[in-house]
């Protein structure tokens, strides 16, 4: 195998990748140095904790992509909130349709809610975060309480939306979570 130098975030991407594909307990150490062109030995010299470290680091890593290029746009008050809620989730379904195995958090936190909790901190904070997000958009016509109501509501449609899709490989469930949710606004 070609060892190449390579960077520590570089890592998190490729291993983000086979992690969303795999799952995290059929993703070995092995595939992750093989998707990165690295020798096994050379991930403990990034990731001294091994697996998990390595997982929550690409968590974190998602989590950061998310919070940039999602959920600042609930707060880009040049545009209406509807078109700024629309903008939210044409994203995530990008991000979602356009990369193997769905979400990469309720993935996680489907496979390994009974075996750790190490990653539910991270997971629950990134759904936090995009509830947030949504909120301050819905706020534009809901009361506080209805709005955070909804922001939840609109997450799980679009995470059920996600599910159908990968068991149909129909992209109108994802279309028809997004609709449902631009017409709360």
């Amino acid at each position: 195998m070609p060892i190449y130098k390579t960077s520590k975030e570089e890592i998190i991407q490729k291993a983000s990748i086979v992690f969303r594909e795999k799952g995290y307990f059929h993703t070995s150490i092995q595939n992750l140095a093989d998707a990165c062109g690295l020798e096994k030995p050379h991930f403990y010299y990034y990731f001294k904790k091994g697996k998990p470290q390595i997982m929550e680091e690409v968590l974190q890593y998602i989590d950061g992509l998310m919070e940039k290029y999602v959920c600042e746009l609930a707060y880009d008050e040049k545009f209406p909130p509807k078109k700024r809620l629309g903008k939210m989730l044409g994203r995530m379904n990008k991000f979602y349709l356009n990369g193997p195995g769905g979400c990469i958090f309720a993935n996680t936190i489907l496979e390994t809610a009974n075996a750790t909790e190490q990653f539910k901190p991270i997971i629950k904070a990134t759904f936090d975060k995009w509830a947030k997000a949504l909120k301050f958009v819905l706020a534009s016509k809901y009361e506080d309480k209805q709005a955070e109501k909804l922001a939840y509501s609109i997450i799980q449609d679009m995470e059920g939306g996600l599910m159908m899709y990968q068991l149909y490989k129909d992209e109108q469930f994802m279309k028809i979570a997004e609709e449902r949710s631009l017409g709360l606004l």
